[in-house]
């Protein structure tokens, strides 16, 4: 028995198509199983059954050798769901054979107290069982999941398209959402003039409009900003309530007295996230948000080394908060996943390619040409 994957054997080339023997439990994990890609038998009429890996901005600094600092040779992929084919009978487990399941893929050592409660990615032995980054990942048939409690039923009502998108996009940003909201609803006790600002209208950006009208007082004005006028058009649809067009190349300052027009009639945003998180986005977000707000960055576009400056005087004076978000907990996981089954928030648009487009997916999403979220269908040969 073998299995295709899409392997990464050299930064900046296209990606490998190859079959290999089908992965057995590596010899250091106590927790482990074996997620298939496939089921044995699928039927096309039957979506919600077939499983799919993810494309993401992290699989485009994977594949270049940027942000993520994955280890050639390597199978990307870390947006995965499928259906259980393994597991080690000594572990005692939520999940069984058969399960359809989404892989939390930000494993750490399995062992410590943060790990145990569900922050492998805080682990405190610094260990980085991360598929697709150090371990292999989800373009392929079948994926080796280190720690059987890092894998979560996904309910019948969603379909394992949506799944695979919440281990990575869907549950950073709702780990975003929920960074701002103590800030945001402090401001909305003292004000109805409340505004948020998103920036970046993409995969991300769409799961957090929905979340953000889910967690944040409905009073709170929700403003959304991209250079990709379409990108906009989706936010609004996904219920932003303002969008402003960062047009590239223009002036910072017009471009700064439209946003903080668009957050209404405080003319400043009380929080912000940054899913983009460029030095100019960075800038921006600093001269529009209101004393005492909150930052939160979120995207990895720079690259390694570029910095964004902070006016440190002003920035103390402003009492502004600056935090990161990367990805979530285990347990908010499974909080997206019930929002989205109960249909309270909806899927990006998604498109669908085979594995063999793995490489094809990755350049159009670096190019900006990926309208939603675009995803791998593992499929029978």
């Amino acid at each position: 028995m073998s299995r295709r994957s899409q392997k990464l054997v050299e930064y900046g080339k296209p990606l490998l198509l190859v079959r290999e023997q089908v992965p057995t439990a590596p010899p250091e994990a106590a927790l482990w199983c074996r997620v298939s890609n496939i089921l044995v038998e699928w039927d096309e009429s039957e979506a919600k059954h077939v499983a799919f890996a993810g494309v993401c901005h992290s699989d485009v600094h994977a594949a270049d050798g940027l942000a993520i600092q994955a280890k050639p040779p390597i199978i990307l992929g870390h947006e995965i769901s499928g259906t259980v084919r393994d597991l080690d009978p000594g572990v005692k487990s939520d999940v069984e054979v058969g399960d359809r399941v989404v892989v939390y893929s930000m494993g750490g050592c399995s062992a410590c107290s943060r790990c145990a409660e569900g922050r492998p990615i805080d682990c405190l032995n610094n260990v980085r069982n991360v598929n697709g980054a150090f371990i292999d990942g989800g373009f392929s048939d079948y994926v080796v999941c280190h720690d059987a409690r890092l894998l979560l039923k996904v309910p019948d009502s969603i379909g394992m398209d949506t799944a695979c998108l919440l281990p990575c996009s869907g549950l950073t940003a709702y780990n975003a959402v929920t960074k701002i909201v103590p800030t945001v609803a402090d401001f909305a006790r003292h004000t109805d003039n409340c505004a948020v600002l998103l920036v970046g209208a993409g995969g991300l950006g769409l799961w957090a409009v929905q979340i953000a009208k889910q967690l944040l007082p409905s009073s709170v004005r929700l403003v959304c900003a991209d250079v990709d006028v379409d990108k906009l058009a989706s936010a609004k649809d996904a219920g932003c309530d303002v969008t402003v067009h960062w047009g590239k190349g223009e002036n910072e300052r017009p471009l700064v007295a439209a946003t903080r027009k668009a957050c209404g009639a405080s003319r400043c945003a009380v929080a912000a996230i940054d899913f983009v998180n460029l030095p100019e986005t960075f800038s921006r977000v600093e001269r529009i948000l209101a004393p005492g707000g909150i930052h939160a960055m979120v995207g990895i576009m720079a690259k390694p080394g570029v910095a964004g400056t902070i006016p440190l005087t002003p920035f103390v004076l402003t009492n502004h908060t600056l935090t990161a978000v990367a990805v979530g907990r285990v347990q908010q996981l499974g909080e997206v996943m019930a929002l989205v089954a109960s249909g309270k928030i909806k899927p990006p648009p998604i498109s669908h390619h085979p594995l063999e487009s793995a490489w094809d997916v990755i350049q159009k999403l670096k190019a900006g040409k990926v309208k939603g979220r675009a995803v791998l269908k593992l499929s029978k040969l």
